[in-house]
């Protein structure tokens, strides 16, 4: 068994079971006990129970398990990070430590398409640009797709975006330099997925907000219904909202003279308990 690799992991607790078998492995005499008098842990079996999920660390305990299991310097503030990211209440802490683990060498060298992913659904303007580069005659420049987005972005931006996109595989230059859209789809792993989904969605709400004084009536379609349901009609309400985007969808890819680019959300949600 390999040492293991600290910016493999999104999940802190499957890094200190790993690390503990290595070390049980290299060394016959390694127990939780070992460990603990080597760290400086009072109960015996402290790892265990926060490799269970049965108490959380701090600062305090994560520099002991640190040293306990001789990591580096940016070992020990990758950990660190990821323990405050897994612990997080609340998205924009999640958020602000992952930020902080993708800005690390260790994990941008492992994880470069994990990045892009992240930084892919967090500008709200880079989707929106893999639909623009395909209006008109495909050659559009930085400059040029700037000036279209409403809200407008900066040049830089715009071909930040682009190369982003490049590296995504989501888009690429024909030999005749026009822009083409390529036929993938942007995946992330199952820990960040719900980072992701949620900056996406809240870049989106924020547009959405912001278009009530940015666009006249006519050009936007913003209602709401609020209705008493019984609480087994969600799932019925999920199903028909689904065909809804589905056909949507199809009205969209039939259309072969795309001239703009609109974002339709459609939210359902409690605004009571259940009983």
């Amino acid at each position: 068994m390999k040492r293991p690799v600290i910016y493999n992991y999104l999940d802190y607790r499957a890094f200190l079971k790993d690390m503990f078998q290595f070390r049980k492995q290299k060394d016959k005499y390694f127990s939780y006990r070992f460990f603990a008098n080597k760290a400086g842990f009072a109960s015996p079996n402290f790892l265990k129970l926060v490799s269970d999920g049965k108490r959380n660390l701090t600062n305090e305990s994560i520099a002991k398990i640190a040293a306990g299991f001789g990591l580096k310097k940016q070992e020990r503030e990758f950990l660190e990070n990821l323990v405050f990211m897994n612990q997080a209440t609340n998205h924009e802490e999640r958020n602000h430590y992952y930020k902080k683990m993708m800005s690390m060498k260790g994990y941008a060298n492992i994880h470069k398409i994990a990045k892009d992913s992240y930084n892919y659904f967090s500008k709200w303007y880079c989707p929106v640009i893999r639909e623009v580069v395909t209006f008109g005659e495909r050659n559009h420049t930085p400059e040029q797709i700037a000036e279209m987005l409403s809200p407008r972005i900066t040049p830089k931006e715009a071909e930040k975006s682009l190369n982003l996109l490049i590296s995504l595989g989501l888009i690429r230059k024909t030999p005749d330099g026009q822009w083409e859209q390529c036929d993938k789809a942007v995946s992330t792993g199952p820990e960040v997925r719900s980072l992701v989904i949620a900056n996406f969605h809240r870049e989106m709400l924020r547009l959405a907000t912001e278009s009530l004084e940015r666009h006249p009536s006519e050009e936007r379609d913003i209602t709401a219904l609020t209705l008493s349901v019984n609480h087994r009609q969600m799932a019925e309400i999920k199903i028909k909202t689904a065909a809804f985007r589905k056909e949507l969808l199809e009205l969209a890819c039939n259309d072969e003279d795309a001239d703009q680019v609109l974002q339709i959300n459609i939210q359902v949600f409690p605004l009571t308990k259940k009983k």
